[in-house]
């Protein structure tokens, strides 16, 4: 499943990896840095996927804390932005196939938001 490529590449501080789990026109928008008074990310396309976390990971300190798969679509983890720890969801909203449980299946959309 492509959730779990995702958490793994997350893991993993893999850039590359996780960019690989995204269609070359998709988007990701993550609303949990307004919790620690930055700004949110909204991210458009596989190539700004691949620079943005290429950056978090070496310079940001971001990472994916104790990451539990709740289904095909969702995981729950707690995200540390360079310290600050903040519980929070994953949620695939589309697939390039609509099932997201095919091994084939890339992100379109996913949305980070506070828990």
């Amino acid at each position: 499943m492509v959730i779990n490529d995702f958490v793994a590449a997350m893991q993993a501080k893999d850039h590359k990896a996780l960019a690989a789990c995204f269609t070359e026109e998709c988007r990701l928008f993550d609303y949990c840095p307004s919790v620690v008074k930055r700004q949110n990310s909204f991210l458009y396309g596989r190539n700004a996927i691949e620079m943005f976390f290429h950056n978090k990971f070496t310079f940001g300190g971001f990472g994916m804390l104790d990451p539990r798969v709740v289904n095909e679509r969702t995981v729950n983890f707690y995200a540390d932005y360079n310290g600050t720890v903040i519980h929070a969801l994953a949620q695939v909203e589309n697939c390039n196939d609509g099932a997201c449980s095919l091994d084939n299946s890339l992100i379109q959309e996913l949305v980070i938001r506070p828990a």
